[in-house]
């Protein structure tokens, strides 16, 4: 049986859902559970893990997302927000810094490792274009699962099969 392995850009995913449910005037909340089956099918689910940031100290509403990716099995991986000021208003503001670069580790060492037959790359950045091309060149194939307004052409382009969140939707609303 396929070994899959499903690598989730949290932040391409929340800002996807987001731009997906203004457009359509609805508020999609994405069971993860039925999600994950849904991408998967009736391949083996070796791990999914859901990469993200968090402001320190974290929002309790946060908090209770991520324990709820926990129960539903996904490994969650967190860096904090970086804080950084602007130069001439002297403003305060947050960064992502280290999700991008923790998937695309992951998604290329497990792949050395043996780990997995199939990796599915939910994000829509083109940032994970060489690591996807890595991947490819050591034998394995990858998938990318996205909205359609927030899929590059670069990463449309490297992976072997594309799903839309925006088609499967029936599938993996919460109830």
């Amino acid at each position: 049986m396929q070994r899959v392995m499903v690598f989730i850009d949290g932040s391409n995913l929340h800002w996807g859902r987001t731009v997906y449910n203004r457009q359509n005037r609805t508020d999609l909340k994405i069971d993860y559970r039925k999600f994950l089956g849904c991408i998967v099918g009736n391949r083996e689910l070796v791990r999914a893990i859901y990469y993200c940031s968090k402001p320190v100290p974290p929002s309790g509403r946060q908090e209770n997302f991520l324990n709820y990716l926990r129960s539903v099995g996904i490994q969650v991986v967190e860096k904090p927000l970086k804080s950084r000021t602007d130069i001439v208003s002297q403003r305060v503001f947050s960064v992502e810094k280290g999700v991008d670069v923790a998937l695309a580790v992951d998604l290329v060492g497990m792949a050395w490792e043996d780990a997995y037959d199939t990796a599915i790359v939910v994000s829509g950045d083109s940032d994970y274009v060489g690591a996807i091309r890595m991947v490819m060149n050591k034998g394995r194939n990858v998938e990318v699962v996205a909205f359609k307004g927030s899929l590059s052409q670069e990463l449309w382009k490297a992976a072997l099969k594309r799903t839309f969140i925006d088609d499967i939707v029936s599938q993996v609303i919460g109830s």
